[in-house]
């Protein structure tokens, strides 16, 4: 159970048309944070109907509205109703009763186990948001015939995530065997999981004692997004030949969400006593510790970047890893066992920070630096680190303990780090400690992408997948749980005719009570026949539930069509895509705007407001597409994406004033420059979409970009596009102040 410091869920289960009973702790729950009460029975449901009641409170008032969303671990043996509760500052003491009602599966499958899920919760006040509560075990009472040999696995009780709370479930029998029956279980994939235990074992004493198997998930420090865990059992083996017989139950699916976010990752020390924070950076070949604007000393913001690899010495190990430098590919920080002498030659005074070089003379064979490179044992195993728990006790940082000599942790001295046998005391502790920071692009390989915050408290993304195929949505209470969150497909091209390819730039939008996604596609006859296609779906949660095909958004010309984005001003609903003009010849697609009759309808005229004109508009391609509304000061501003969509590619942006006729062309004035291009080593960033923090504080800007100049082919088929968000400013005049893509730019978010 997660609670915060002033909210928290409380839960009582009582059977239908009773109250009072003793008090029983729910298994893993913190002390009287989740109380459960019974009557003096189990707390069961039956195949025949049988319910038991669930109350759920709050214990604080929250200071904005909490939405907590209901379910069972397994709807095929529990029902829950209603799926949704929500609290106010003004009802929140009231408890709130949950219907738990058992289901016939029409099955001999013996008792089943499940559980009453409540949250995360959704809630503006942070105190209140992302709560989760869980209810004790359940059991539903079979009603298909005597009980026969079986094995009871509970559903998983929450999900898998790096650094997440474990997850656990449990096994027992349906019936009492005559002789020991033991099963042995393990997981798939060791890099992402571990088990508590090898195996269950059940004799005719403790048979239906429901025996608790923890699954741990590993944290492994790098994007690799949502892993699938299986949690594998096998046949049992007993005497019994009735359970002798059994086959093995089966498998446990589970995904073990990320916690990184690609890009790399800052190296920071503990505090100095100015309460600064210092870092890891490369400097001249050696590792140097330094503050992160440290211009003075030409250090750059690439300097600060490290890429954690698996450990060079043991890349099977999840708990050793690398760090290569992501401004000098192909160098690894790197403790130098192998030349004890080596040293710096100047002196104190020729060095550019005071006491840089004070490293006691004993130990400066264990100097950390930056190596290129070499396939040698030594090598390998002195450029390895264990990630272990950090010495100083913050669970929110690590300490590096070095594989050549596992006495020795990494430790800051002065500006400088050296391998170092500490002594335990508070202060080399402390300086033996690092937290590992994420930075860099939010999502691997997603192209246009869109992110939407809904009333509902989740942020909703969507993007180009690189195979072009499919419409796929993810969604998360903040903008950083969108890496880890599970995507789900809601979309697949068809199979002949139109919308069978290139599937471009879907957007999800809530219009009127309904979901709407906006996307462009191509002919399985004609790839190229790039038209606008809507989706709508009545589903309070767009990723549930079906999809009806609205069809082609008609416009005034049959041509390329693409980049539908839609949006409100003063109570009418406007379309603003791309288009190939017929009218002007060389031109690859303008921006237009008209009115709306419905979500998937436009009223003519099409009013063009943009064609690309300029020289950093026409590189490659003459091209003016994927417009972004954003309204603010009195004025309606669109962005949009020019040029060839490799590093040419750059945004532009159009303003006009709110009370002005936005279907007159002439309402529009386009910036002479681009205000978005490439920079910091990132290229094409483009395609972008307009968000804000949770709060509403931070206006962020959403968009693609590659970190390499150089493609191979078809720029349109390089995968590597990758979602990335930073902070945006605004200018004294009110007009928005893109700034330049940076590497750290998700570290400006806010959330």
């Amino acid at each position: 159970m997660l609670t915060a410091a002033a909210c928290s869920f409380a839960a009582w289960l009582v059977v239908a048309g009773c109250s009072d009973g003793p008090s029983i702790d729910a298994p893993g729950a913190p002390t009287n944070a989740l109380r459960i009460t019974t009557a003096g029975t189990a707390l069961s449901t039956s195949e025949s109907g049988g319910r038991v009641t669930v109350s759920v409170a709050l214990d604080a008032a929250p200071s904005e509205p909490v939405i907590v969303p209901v379910s069972s671990s397994d709807a095929t043996e529990g029902s829950v109703s209603p799926a949704t509760i929500s609290f106010t500052a003004e009802d929140w003491s009231t408890p709130r009763e949950i219907t738990v009602t058992g289901v016939d599966d029409a099955e001999s499958d013996g008792d089943r186990i499940f559980r009453v899920r409540f949250g995360p919760s959704v809630s503006a006040d942070p105190a209140c948001d992302g709560l989760v509560a869980e209810s004790a075990d359940i059991t539903n009472t079979d009603d298909d015939g005597p009980r026969t040999a079986a094995i009871v696995v509970s559903g998983p009780s929450g999900i898998l995530a790096e650094r997440g709370a474990p997850v656990t479930f449990t096994v027992l029998l349906a019936s009492q065997p005559s002789a020991p029956v033991t099963i042995a279980l393990r997981v798939s994939d060791t890099t992402e999981s571990t088990l508590s235990h090898a195996g269950v074992t059940f004799t005719e004493a403790n048979w239906n004692a429901a025996q608790t198997v923890t699954l741990s998930s590993v944290d492994d420090w790098v994007a690799d997004g949502a892993q699938p865990v299986r949690v594998v059992f096998d046949a049992p083996v007993s005497e019994d030949p009735a359970y002798a017989a059994l086959a093995a139950p089966a498998a446990l699916e589970l995904s073990n969400l990320d916690d990184d976010v690609g890009g790399g990752y800052q190296l920071r020390t503990t505090h100095t006593e100015s309460d600064a924070p210092l870092y890891v950076a490369h400097s001249y070949y050696h590792a140097m510790i330094t503050h992160l604007d440290d211009r003075a000393n030409n250090q750059v913001p690439a300097d600060f970047q490290w890429r954690v690899v698996p450990g060079l010495a043991n890349p099977e190990d999840p708990t050793l890893v690398s760090f290569e430098s992501v401004g000098f590919g192909g160098r690894y920080l790197h403790v130098d066992s192998a030349n004890s002498t080596r040293y710096p030659l100047q002196d104190e005074t020729s060095n550019r920070a005071d006491g840089l070089w004070q490293t006691p003379p004993e130990e400066r064979s264990h100097l950390l630096w930056i190596d290129a490179f070499t396939d040698t044992t030594t090598f390998r195993r002195d450029a390895t680190f264990r990630i272990v728990p950090a010495l100083n006790g913050d669970p929110t940082m690590v300490s590096l303990q070095w594989y050549s000599d596992a006495t020795r942790h990494l430790r800051r001295l002065n500006y400088q780090i050296y391998a170092h046998a500490l002594d335990g005391t508070a202060v080399k502790n402390a300086e033996a400690s690092f937290a590992l920071e994420p930075l860099g692009y939010l999502i691997s390989q997603r192209a246009d992408p869109h992110i939407k915050r809904h009333t509902d408290g989740y942020y909703y993304f969507t993007a180009s997948v690189p195979t072009y195929d499919r419409i796929e949505i993810r969604r998360a209470t903040t903008i950083r749980g969108l890496a880890s969150a599970t995507p789900k497909v809601v979309w697949t091209k068809h199979a002949t005719g139109p919308m069978a390819a290139h599937i471009w730039a879907p957007e999800l939008h809530f219009i009127d009570g309904k979901w709407y996604i906006y996307f462009a596609a191509g002919s399985s006859t004609d790839i190229w026949a790039i038209r606008m296609y809507a989706l709508e779906s009545s589903s309070a949660n767009p990723m549930d539930g079906s999809w009806l095909e609205r069809g082609q958004i008609v416009t005034d010309s049959d041509t390329f069509a693409l980049d539908a984005t839609t949006f409100e001003h003063d109570g009418k609903r406007y379309l603003v895509w791309a288009q190939e003009d017929p009218g002007v010849a060389g031109d690859n697609s303008s921006l237009f705007i008209a009115a709306m009759v419905n979500p998937w309808t436009l009223v003519s005229p099409n009013v063009r407001i943009a064609r690309p004109e300029h020289a950093w508009e026409t590189a490659g391609f003459a091209v003016n597409e994927g417009a972004a509304v954003l309204e603010r000061n009195g004025r309606v501003f669109i962005s949009y994406s020019a040029s060839a969509t490799d590093a040419r590619y750059c945004l532009g942006l159009l303003t006009a004033s709110a009370t002005d006729d936005l279907l007159s062309a002439s309402s529009w004035k386009k910036s002479e420059n681009p205000v978005f291009a490439s920079a910091n080593g990132l290229y094409g960033p483009g395609h972008n979409s307009f968000t804000t923090s949770a709060d509403g504080s931070i206006d962020l800007l959403v968009y693609h970009a590659r970190n390499y100049e150089k493609i191979t082919g078809d720029p349109l088929y390089d995968p590597n596009r990758h979602t990335r968000v930073q902070r945006l400013e605004w200018n004294a005049d009110g007009t928005p102040n893109f700034g330049v893509p940076l590497l750290n730019g998700a570290n400006t978010m806010g959330d």
